[in-house]
């Protein structure tokens, strides 16, 4: 089921499988991925329990093994409840069910809201605890944004642009796990060109940016998409080669290493609450 939301200039749809954004318009012109299946069919799949891979899609907590096959753990192809909705807003809700428990042995809720607030569009993430044990997750955004190509606009005219110069190194990937060691990527700068080559070692992940906001920019345009992401303690950049989008995705958390252990309480980037995390987006559109 598709649900809509518009007020002032803003208008949004969002599909109640992954509560996943699937259309934000500012005045009329799109700023989401069509999702044309020949490059990816998805659009904004919400990253829950996990972000990225799991070493042979298993895990170990409390002595007991699990096991979740796919990618990004199973919040994106998972059925939300609109559970309210205002003249600005959308609040989805995912539930631990029987078939939850049996691979992620939590009892969990986890909200995702929508809210138009002036002319930026708010995404926010709330995971609470119904357990009396401390609940471990990880949760992450993964918008993919269109960069339109014509005659005149390429994909190498299209950049993303960092709040702050930055001096940061990125993981290496190994296979859809990563290695421990990471490699230089910039240097007192704040531009990572795009273009069809810039994802062929898929996504460009760094840890402890100092910016906290990242722009979508074109050399020959006045299209500008703004994401701040205040807060997370991961960024990813990904596309796929010679694809017109680029996805910005703020992640608590991250894919396993190639040597991990399995246990789930010494995974790199893993979150645990007592009671409740809430974490928020902010998208800002110029056209």
């Amino acid at each position: 089921m598709e649900y809509k939301l518009k007020k002032g200039n803003i208008e949004l749809a969002v599909l109640g499988k992954g509560a996943e954004l699937l259309s934000l318009k500012k005045d009329g012109v799109e700023f989401m991925w069509e999702r044309n299946a020949e490059f990816w069919g998805k659009s904004s799949p919400i990253l829950f329990p996990f972000v990225g891979s799991l070493k042979d899609n298993k895990y170990k907590f409390e002595g007991k093994e699990y096991t979740i096959e796919t990618r990004h753990g199973f919040g994106r192809d998972s059925e939300f409840k609109l559970v309210e909705e205002g003249e600005d807003f959308l609040k989805f809700l995912l539930k631990a069910t029987p078939e939850t428990l049996e691979k992620y042995p939590f009892n969990f809720e986890l909200y995702l809201t929508y809210k138009i607030n002036n002319e930026k569009v708010d995404m926010i993430y709330e995971v609470i605890n119904l357990d009396d044990k401390e609940l471990y997750f990880s949760i992450g955004a993964h918008p993919a944004f269109a960069t339109p190509v014509n005659e005149d606009i390429k994909l190498e005219d299209y950049y993303l642009e960092l709040n702050e110069k930055e001096t940061a190194d990125i993981f290496q990937n190994e296979g859809a796990l990563l290695k421990k060691e990471k490699k230089a990527y910039l240097k007192d700068e704040n531009i990572i060109k795009l273009g069809k080559d810039v994802f062929n070692d898929d996504a460009i992940i760094f840890k402890g940016l100092k910016s906290n906001k990242v722009a979508i920019k074109c050399t020959k345009s006045s299209r500008v998409l703004e994401m701040d992401y205040d807060k997370f303690p991961f960024m990813a950049f990904w596309s796929v080669p010679n694809a017109p989008f680029v996805c910005l995705e703020p992640w608590y958390g991250l894919s396993d290493y190639s040597d991990a252990s399995g246990e789930l309480t010494e995974k790199e980037g893993i979150e645990k609450i007592k009671d409740k995390f809430t974490a928020k987006l902010s998208i800002s559109m110029e056209v």
